[in-house]
């Protein structure tokens, strides 16, 4: 049941109340946290502890007003690098995704925006692009600006993945029966179909995932092994950012109970929100867990992955985990790091926490991994 303040008038309301409190709470919030023994996170200074409980208070209103395009620029202000796909062919759609436990969420039209400029059209270039395809995150209900998430994550990999394109694959965020598991595995088969269509290289695809994205990206990989009748090749990479291990009807309470839940950026009821939205109606089938919640469900991949989770966020604990479960089934194809006193997201986060020199050591890192496996 949706919360009170998510309707009129009462979201007017809740948004009033909301811009009166956050300043005078937030300074001293700031007062407190000058003050060593009072801050979450000791290890923190007073003004990274505070950048945090920003971004918590704002998915606090985004999760009691059920807001979730609270910072998005429309895709058609991307212009040229803007491409509305269609739906993969039918084909492609197996396994998992063609069950009658799904039967009645059907592929549709997905925005394909790129950085920095559409692909060539020349076939001999389109041979030589290493694209990214990045599905973000937001806990499969919120959805963020490609103009500054987008860009943020496109310079990243342009910089020290050596990409010459990245493609921001939003996906369908869940919040009604017809956007659960698996709207957005179908929606990232649709942007990896396309991405592929162009004649790119499936070699030099990277798949990539934040957060939920990461989630979704381990759905990924899992389908393309599980479904070879697909006929999809696999991409020469992947990379997960603190990914969603672990959804489970009560997310909330999981990551309460995590450690440096107090102090990371995200909060309990925001993932209680988005695991109701986007888990099965129903039991889960055994199947369909493993794709919705891949903790102890390691899986046999072909494709090197790389997974990184900041040391200081609430996730690390089961993303730590999660890794070594792959790492026992697939060796040195699976590669595992973790940034110090990094929060939650660092690839998205950086700037923010003054942690960008973080964020290069793990992406020079995976750099060398995937060049290592050539």
């Amino acid at each position: 049941m949706a919360p009170l303040w998510s309707s009129q008038p009462f979201k007017a309301v809740y948004t009033v109340f909301f811009l009166l409190k956050a300043p005078p709470h937030l300074a001293l919030l700031f007062l407190q946290y000058l003050a060593r023994p009072l801050r979450p996170l000791e290890e923190w200074d007073a003004t990274t502890n505070l950048a945090s409980a920003v971004l918590r208070m704002l998915f606090q209103y985004a999760t009691a007003t059920r807001s979730q395009r609270p910072m998005y620029t429309d895709p058609r202000k991307a212009k040229e690098r803007l491409s509305r796909v269609e739906p993969a062919p039918d084909h492609l759609f197996t396994g998992i995704l063609e069950g009658s436990e799904h039967e009645a969420i059907k592929p549709a039209p997905v925005d394909a925006i790129w950085f920095p400029s559409p692909a060539p059209r020349d076939a001999a270039e389109l041979k030589k692009q290493k694209v990214v395809i990045h599905y973000p995150g937001g806990g499969y209900v919120l959805a963020f600006s490609h103009d500054f998430a987008g860009q943020t994550v496109a310079d990243a990999m342009a910089a020290q993945m050596k990409a010459t394109r990245t493609v921001w694959a939003q996906y369908r965020l869940s919040g009604t029966p017809e956007t659960r598991f698996p709207a957005a595995l179908q929606d990232a088969i649709t942007f990896y179909h396309y991405v592929l269509s162009l004649g790119i290289d499936p070699g030099n695809i990277i798949v990539s995932g934040d957060s939920a994205g990461g989630n979704l990206v381990l759905a990924l990989l899992r389908y393309l092994e599980d479904s070879p009748s697909s006929s999809l090749p696999l991409p020469g990479g992947a990379i997960i950012w603190s990914p969603w291990v672990h959804i489970t009807a009560h997310a909330g309470r999981d990551y309460d109970n995590s450690r440096h839940s107090r102090s990371d950026l995200l909060i309990g009821p925001l993932l209680q929100w988005g695991a109701e939205s986007f888990l099965p109606q129903g039991q889960v089938s055994k199947d369909t867990e493993a794709y919705t919640s891949p903790l102890h469900h390691p899986f046999k991949l072909s494709t090197p992955l790389f997974i990184h989770a900041g040391a200081a966020e609430a996730f690390h604990d089961d993303i730590k985990s999660f890794a070594e479960e792959m790492a026992q089934v697939n060796g040195h194809r699976v590669q595992f790091h973790a940034t110090p006193l990094a929060p939650h997201n660092l690839l998205v986060t950086h700037k923010t926490f003054g942690m960008t020199e973080g964020l290069n050591v793990a992406m020079k890192e995976a750099y060398d991994f995937f060049e290592r496996g050539k």
